[in-house]
């Protein structure tokens, strides 16, 4: 990990929390925090803004999903991942709604809910320096504005940063997908399947003013045009490349006149 992982534990059953804490908490890698009800962990999150959360939705004072919904606003991109503990569907669903990444049934198994916060920690793994991928981000808007696309559309700008984060951590195309839409909805105050609707509707609108071929020929790419529009992933890793290349090349040329008001 590049970074340490706070976790705050806030359930009912302090077995599980002690658990929790014995088994992750290395004083380096990964640090327990544990709060024994709802406000204790609001106000812990206060002072040090977890990574992850494992929530009870059962909990004295404030119930688990009315903390995730006072964290959200408290926190915002600073939200940590959820992990829910519930017993009923309904608190299950709750969770999800709120964009919790798992929810573990309750009681709680020790293999269960471990399992889960490992997972969730590996997925974490890859830190996002947001100030940095923001050059890159940069580099995305103008080539999509080159390209003519609007820079109204919501999409443009979930598009852009897609690029940023691909080309940051060499993405495959394979891999894009949750692994990119995720932390930017994260960033953004959104949910992945946004970032996914609103990139392809940036991309079709993209094939509404230029067309296939003016697409791939912006990017001299070797996809036969009559296939027809590019997926989310073949837009994010052409873009992507192309900052690549230019970014290597030392590239920083003036926007030229877009490719739609050239037609």
């Amino acid at each position: 990990m590049k970074n340490r992982v706070d976790i705050l534990c806030a359930v009912r059953d302090k077995a599980i929390s002690r658990m929790l804490s014995a088994e992750l908490d290395d004083g380096e890698r990964c640090t327990v925090r544990l709060a024994t009800d709802g406000t204790a962990a609001l106000e812990a999150a206060r002072r040090f803004a977890p990574g992850i959360l494992v929530v009870d939705a059962i909990l004295p004072s404030l119930d688990g999903l009315a903390l995730v919904d006072r964290l959200g606003a408290m926190l915002r991109e600073q939200m940590p991942r959820v992990i829910g503990g519930a017993m009923l569907p309904m608190a299950e669903e709750g969770f999800y709604r709120r964009g919790a990444v798992r929810v573990v049934g309750v009681p709680w198994r020790r293999e269960e809910l471990c399992g889960a916060v490992v997972e969730t920690m590996r997925e974490m793994e890859t830190y996002i320096d947001w100030e940095k991928a923001r050059e890159e981000h940069e580099r995305a808007a103008r080539l999509l504005r080159m390209l003519g696309m609007r820079q109204t559309l919501r999409g443009f700008d979930y598009l852009s940063w897609a690029a940023a984060l691909a080309c940051e951590r060499e993405e495959s195309l394979f891999s894009i997908g949750e692994r990119l839409y995720r932390p930017i909805a994260e960033r953004l105050g959104t949910t992945p399947q946004n970032v996914e609707r609103l990139i392809r509707h940036a991309v079709e609108s993209a094939m509404d003013s230029i067309g296939a071929v003016g697409i791939y020929g912006f990017f001299g790419n070797t996809i036969d045009p009559t296939r027809g529009k590019p997926t989310n992933a073949q837009m994010i890793g052409m873009l992507a490349q192309r900052i690549r290349v230019e970014h290597h090349a030392g590239r920083d040329d003036s926007e030229p006149e877009s490719l739609a008001r050239r037609r």
